[in-house]
Order: structure tokens, then C-alpha cells, then sequence
């Protein structure tokens, strides 16, 4: 009898082989497209690769990259985490309470069609310039995105689970803890790789907008004095901050939470 274990461990190898080519291959297409785009630009438009890494290396060796990236980097992880957390309980208790989910529906409804730039001039307003800005507005703005998908995710959930766990007098506790949790985690990781990518846009506009130090504020003096090459040598900072979020921070937290399925 065939051993069914490990011929999914092998299919999965060379799945996961196969997936790794072609995101290479789309690595690899997107440089070869920036390289010739930048042969039929001016060098102030539109940096070679070259040029950007070059830039990038010069700026790795100031002190003063560093204190920018940690700066936005703290931001961002604060922004991400706090608006993630209040979405996903405030997302949780709508979804068991559908009097708590009216009431929080114009407020949800208000901040996703509210324009970022908006809400940061008005958090300029209350906080001044700053990171308690920054991660106001990361938190507020990622929150409904959270909210969202965690009210969608219990509402996916099986009938026939709760009146299990009522055959069985589950609590309420355990109910929340063992059928719906499981139930909207994988809705929850996909919104949290989703903010990610969004609060570093976010806190790159508020730092561009409001605040004395961090990437965005970096953009803005390398804008204003026309260095490209620095310029998307910051977006390339970028790209690699929302991957080691992505990658070493909820990739991890993930794997340990849908561990049961295995």
C-alpha cells in the first residue's frame, strides 16, 4: 500500500519548488523591465537599478539611515499591531452581537471611505507632528479593514458547530476560544498581510505630510532636491520592511495558530 504521507510531502516540495521559481522569474522580469524603462529615461525620472542600490549601499553606511528606518519601522509595527488588535476584538464582539454590529457599521463604513490624506490633516490638528500621530492614524485607518474580515469570518461559521458545542454546555469562553477563532483566523492573517503592506503606505504619507524624521520624511527632502536614486532606494526599504513583517512576524504567529490543522 502506497505511503500516502510521503507522496504528499514530495508533491508538496516540488509545489513549494515551483513556487519559488516563478516568484524568481517575476523577480527577475520586473528588474529586467525597470533597467530598460530606465535606458529611455532621464536619470532624475527614473533611477537604473544600478544606481538605486548603489545609493542604497552609500546610505547603509550613515548613522542618520538608520535612525530613519528604526523611527518608521517602530511606527509601522505599533500602527499595524494596535489597529489589527482593535479590529479583530472590536470584530469579534460585533460578530457575536448584532446590536454591537449596527452601531459600529456607520463608524466602519465612515473611516474606509474617509481619504487617508484627510484623516492625517485632521490628526495633525489633535496630536501635532509626531509618532503618536503616525500611529493614530496607521491604527484607525487598518482597524476596519480587521473589523471586516473578522465579522465576515463568523459569519462563515458552521451552525451545526454551535449546537454542538451547546449539546456539549461549552461556556462561552470555550465556545469563542475553540470553534469561533479557529473559524476566523485565516480571515484575520489574510487582512493582516493586507494592512501591512497598507501601514507602510500609510505611515510613509504621514511622515511625508506630518513628521520631522523617518522614511517619508526622507522622501520628501530627496524629492525636493531631486534625488531619484535615493528616492527609490527608500522604496526598496520599503518592499523589505513589509517583508520581514509579512515573513518573520505573522508568517510565524500563523503557522502556530493553524498548527491544528495538521
Amino acid at each position: 500500500m502506497p505511503n500516502t504521507h510521503t507522496q504528499s510531502t514530495k508533491a508538496g516540495d516540488i509545489s513549494q519548488k515551483s513556487a519559488l521559481f516563478w516568484t524568481a522569474s517575476g523577480i527577475v522580469f520586473m528588474l529586467t523591465a525597470w533597467q530598460i524603462m530606465s535606458l529611455f529615461m532621464p536619470g532624475f525620472v527614473l533611477a537604473s537599478p544600478v544606481d538605486t542600490v548603489s545609493a542604497l549601499i552609500a546610505m547603509a553606511g550613515t548613522a542618520d539611515f538608520w535612525r530613519q528606518l528604526i523611527s518608521s519601522f517602530r511606527r509601522i509595527v505599533l500602527g499595524v499591531a494596535i489597529g489589527g488588535f482593535a479590529g479583530f476584538a472590536l470584530g469579534l464582539a460585533a460578530g457575536l452581537n448584532d446590536v454591537l454590529k449596527n452601531i459600529l457599521e456607520p463608524l466602519r463604513w465612515t473611516l474606509m471611505s474617509v481619504p487617508a490624506v484627510v484623516v492625517v490633516v485632521i490628526a495633525m490638528l489633535w496630536f501635532g507632528m509626531g509618532s503618536a500621530m503616525v500611529v493614530f492614524i496607521t491604527s484607525l485607518l487598518l482597524a476596519p479593514l480587521v473589523y471586516v474580515n473578522t465579522v465576515r469570518g463568523l459569519a462563515m461559521v458552521d451552525s451545526s458547530l454551535i449546537e454542538m458545542a451547546e449539546v456539549y454546555r461549552f461556556s462561552k469562553v470555550k465556545t469563542i476560544r475553540h470553534i469561533y477563532i479557529p473559524a476566523v483566523v485565516s480571515h484575520v492573517i489574510s487582512a493582516m498581510v493586507v494592512a501591512t503592506g497598507m501601514g507602510v503606505r500609510i505611515v510613509i504619507l504621514a511622515e511625508v505630510m506630518g513628521a520631522s524624521e523617518g522614511i517619508g520624511h526622507s522622501l520628501s527632502l530627496a524629492r525636493s532636491t531631486i534625488e531619484t536614486a535615493e528616492l527609490f532606494a527608500w522604496v526598496l526599504v520599503c518592499i523589505f520592511i513589509v517583508g520581514v513583517i509579512e515573513y518573520l512576524l505573522i508568517k510565524p504567529i500563523e503557522r502556530r495558530i493553524m498548527r491544528w490543522k495538521s
